[in-house]
C-alpha cells in the first residue's frame, strides 16, 4: 500500500502570500490582463528562486552543544573542562581537542562566538531558534525548512523539497510546518540508509500503475457528483508521491553504491552516514536538509547536565568525521559555493560547571557555524571574555542569522505570508544581515 510520502492530510494550503498577490491583483486588474491563478504565480516565484541553485544542511546539535567543549574552549580559564585545545588550519584559532578533523577544516568555516537569545528553556529556544520568531502560543510558527519549502515549491520535483534526517529529542519533535500547513512538512528519514514503509512499494511497478490508475477513474465519479475539489486536492498528493517512489531519483537514499572510502570517510555512525545522504539528496536538487546529532539513545543529546566529562568528548567526536568530510566532499564536487552549511544548536552551557562536568542552559556567547553558500569562510566572528561568561565583542542575535539565511538563499526576508485567521508574517522580523559574512 502507497501512502502520502510527508504524511499529508488532503487539505487546503491555509497561507498565501499577500504583498506578492495584492500587487499582482492591482496590476492585472488595470492592464485588464489577469490570468495568473494563485498557484501558478507561487510556481513562478518558486522558479525564480531555483535559479540561484542554492540549498542548504542544517547540522542540529539537539539539546545544546557546550561551547567550551567545542569550539571555543577557554584554555587557562577558571571554567576550562580537561579538554585541550588544538590549532586548526585557521591560522590563530584553535578549537577543543575532540573535533581533529574539524579543526582541519576550519579554513572553511565562518565561526561566530557570540550568539546571543533570550531563551533558555528547551522548547521555547528551539522555537525560535528553529523559526526566527519567539513562542506564540496563538501561532504555530513553521520550522525554516518548511519556509524554504514553500518558497522553492514545484510541484513537479520528484522529491521533497524538506528532508529530516535522524530521530530527534522529545523536545525537538513539535517543530514542524506550523501555519504553512502539511504539504510543506518535512519527509522523515529515522536512519540513513533505510527508507519508511510508506515509500517502500511491495508490488511490482506495473501493478501499481493499474492500482493508480483505477484510483485515479473512482476519483473521477467522485469529482462528477460534487467533489472536485477533494478530488483535485487528493490527485495532487498521490500524483506527487507516485513520482517519488518511481523516480529514479529515489537512489539518492541509498547508499550502499557509494564507494566504501566515501562512507568510511565520513564515518560509520549515524551522523557520519546521515551527512553522506545529505550530500547526495542536495546533488539531486534537495532544497533544505536536516540532520540530527543526539548523540546517544537516552533522550539527553548534547542536554550534558551531568557527566559533561564523560558525555562531551564522545559527542564531539561522534559529529567531527561527518561534518569535516561533508565540508571536505562538497568543496572537492564544486558545490560548496551553492550549499550553505550550518553547525549549532539551541543555545550553548555554562561557563560554571559540576563536579561531574555538567553545564546547564545557557544563552548567551554560544556558536553557530556557518560554511559555503557563498559566505566569507576561515574568519572568526564575535566573542567572550576570558571566562567565557559574557560578549564582549559583535554580539550576534537569532534574527541576525535568519536575516543571514535569506541572503544567501536569495529569499525577500520582508516576503509576507497570511494564515487563516488573516495574520500576516514575514519570512523574518527584525535582525540585519551579518555583513562580516560577504
Amino acid at each position: 500500500m502507497i501512502r502520502p510520502f510527508w504524511n499529508l492530510v488532503a487539505g487546503r494550503d491555509h497561507v498565501s502570500h499577500r504583498r506578492g498577490f495584492l500587487k499582482q491583483l492591482m496590476t492585472g486588474a488595470a492592464a485588464g490582463t489577469l490570468t495568473l491563478s494563485w498557484r501558478d504565480m507561487m510556481i513562478a516565484r518558486a522558479s525564480e528562486l531555483q535559479k540561484t541553485g542554492k540549498s542548504m544542511i542544517l547540522l542540529w546539535m539537539d539539546g545544546g552543544p557546550s561551547q567550551f567543549e567545542t569550539f571555543n574552549p577557554k584554555i587557562g580559564s577558571k571554567y576550562q573542562g580537561p579538554a585541550t585545545s588544538i590549532p586548526t588550519s585557521l591560522p590563530g584559532v584553535h578549537i577543543a581537542e575532540y573535533m581533529p578533523e574539524t579543526a582541519k577544516m576550519m579554513h572553511k568555516i565562518a565561526l561566530i562566538r557570540s550568539m546571543k537569545s533570550s531563551e533558555r528553556d528547551h522548547f521555547r529556544a528551539i522555537k525560535l531558534v528553529r523559526s526566527g520568531y519567539p513562542i506564540n502560543p496563538s501561532i504555530q510558527y513553521p520550522t525554516w525548512g518548511s519556509v524554504v519549502a514553500r518558497e522553492r515549491f514545484d510541484s513537479t520535483y520528484d522529491l521533497p523539497a524538506f528532508v529530516r534526517i535522524g530521530k530527534p529529542r522529545i523536545t525537538t519533535r513539535d517543530i514542524n510546518s506550523g501555519v504553512l500547513g502539511p504539504r510543506y512538512e518535512s519527509f522523515k528519514i529515522g536512519q540513513a540508509g533505510t527508507l519508511p514503509e510508506d515509500v517502500l512499494t511491495t508490488v511490482s511497478e506495473q501493478r501499481l500503475r493499474r492500482r493508480l490508475d483505477l484510483s485515479a477513474r473512482l476519483d473521477e465519479q467522485f469529482a462528477m457528483s460534487g467533489g472536485a475539489q477533494r478530488v483535485a486536492e487528493k490527485q495532487e498528493i498521490y500524483q506527487q508521491t507516485q513520482r517519488f517512489v518511481l523516480s529514479p531519483k529515489m537512489e539518492a537514499f541509498r547508499l550502499d553504491n557509494e564507494p566504501e572510502s566515501i562512507r568510511e570517510g565520513y564515518g560509520r555512525n549515524e551522523f557520519g552516514q546521515a551527512c553522506l545522504l545529505a550530500r547526495r539528496l542536495v546533488e539531486t536538487g534537495v532544497s533544505f536538509i536536516e540532520v540530527f546529532s543526539t548523540g546517544n539513545v537516552s533522550d539527553q543529546g548534547w542536554d550534558t547536565h551531568k557527566k559533561g566529562w564523560d558525555e562531551n568528548p564522545k559527542l564531539a567526536n561522534g559529529v567531527d568525521r561527518g561534518y569535516a568530510m561533508l565540508l571536505r566532499d562538497l568543496e572537492q564536487r564544486g558545490m560548496l559555493e551553492n550549499t550553505l552549511v550550518v553547525w549549532m544548536g539551541e543555545f550553548g552551557r555554562t561557563p560554571k560547571f559540576k563536579p561531574d562536568g555538567g553545564r546547564e542552559h545557557y544563552s548567551d556567547g554560544w556558536i553557530t557555524c556557518l560554511s559555503g553558500g557563498g559566505v566569507q569562510m576561515g574568519q572568526v566572528i564575535g566573542e567572550t571574555d576570558k571566562e567565557g561568561v559574557h560578549v564582549t565583542d559583535r554580539p550576534v542575535e537569532v534574527q541576525d542569522l535568519f536575516q543571514t539565511f535569506c541572503h544567501v538563499l536569495g529569499m525577500n526576508p520582508h516576503d509576507e505570508y497570511v494564515t487563516d485567521q488573516d495574520q500576516p508574517l514575514a519570512l523574518v522580523k527584525g535582525g540585519e544581515v551579518i555583513h562580516e559574512l560577504f
